[in-house]
């Protein structure tokens, strides 16, 4: 279930807190290259970094997107077993695994990072890393606004703000782009859609997610916009009932979302999206990585919803 822990430790774990989104400058503000520079973190944890970070290590492969898109790649000494974007990633050095457990603190120290970039689920790591004198700031971003703000508070952390600053107004602007299309179609017109996070327990995306929230930017009704919980277990009976025209799922679920297997499920072949054969895989790294490329699902997800307006 890589899939799953990927998004726990994106920060999407069921949460009913409100997180608390890093204090960055706007997008079209100027970036500031002074330092020491003081900053918020996701924790809401207030962090001086002393100078620009020329050794920086990621425990997590969105914030390894995210570093090597803004132009920090160069400054990348240690990423993750699971790194594998952009490929120049896999040169670095692993550290481990992405979980706490999995995570190797000895080979992070002998790295030497004056930054290291972890996730807020983290929880267990980041003391001890902070008790080793490394500086250390943690990402918890659940929704779309909280993954462009990430990405300008990288960019403003490792000295590249004006890139990411740019990187998150071309995400603006290709989201705007899709709502003024998907506009045009009433609300009660819109295709109703189940996302199915995992199939035994049957596992969806609530609304306060930025899967549930993409949903709903590319036109789509999510189907379970009623629940409390970020990724509740739900039953197959309700699904049927809801009756979705559009499932949508990670590619990495792909056996048991094939057609075949979805109309054996007692009831299924009921549904809207099983008889009209609306089934759509995601790419598993980019729906479960809240970095630059998720523009990418939101497009491919109206794609999916759309066809004839994209």
């Amino acid at each position: 279930m890589l899939f799953l822990s990927l998004l726990w430790l994106a920060g999407c774990a069921p949460t009913f807190s409100t997180p608390t989104t890093p204090t960055v400058p706007p997008a079209t503000a100027s970036p500031s290259e002074t330092w020491p520079l003081t900053v918020t973190d996701d924790l809401d944890r207030r962090i001086t970094i002393e100078a620009r970070p020329e050794r920086i290590v990621s425990l997590l492969p969105s914030n390894t997107e995210i570093l090597f898109a803004v132009g920090a790649g160069p400054q990348v000494v240690g990423v993750t077993s699971y790194c594998n974007y952009p490929p120049e990633a896999a040169d670095r050095p692993q550290i481990g695994g992405i979980t706490n457990q999995a995570i190797s603190i000895e080979t992070i120290v002998s790295l030497e990072p004056d930054l290291v970039l972890a996730s807020g689920s983290q929880n267990e790591i980041i003391p001890i890393l902070a008790e080793t004198g490394l500086t250390v700031i943690a990402l918890k971003p659940t929704t779309f606004e909280d993954i462009q703000a990430n990405i300008a508070f990288v960019g403003q952390v490792t000295g590249h703000a004006d890139q990411a600053n740019g990187i998150v107004a071309d995400m603006r602007r290709r989201a705007e782009a899709i709502q003024t299309k998907v506009a045009t179609v009433a609300k009660n017109e819109r295709p109703t859609v189940f996302y199915e996070v995992w199939d035994e327990p049957l596992m969806t995306a609530g609304p306060r997610t930025y899967i549930g929230q993409m949903i709903e930017l590319a036109g789509g009704r999510n189907i379970f916009t009623d629940v409390d919980q970020d990724w509740p277990q739900v039953s197959a009976e309700l699904i049927v009932s809801r009756n979705p025209a559009v499932i949508l799922g990670p590619a990495s679920h792909a056996e048991a979302l094939a057609v075949e297997q979805i109309m054996a499920r007692p009831g299924w072949s009921s549904i809207a999206a099983v008889q009209n054969i609306r089934i759509y895989l995601l790419d598993s790294d980019m729906v479960s990585r809240p970095g630059p490329r998720f523009i990418n699902i939101l497009e491919e997800i109206a794609r999916d919803l759309y066809p004839d307006l994209f």
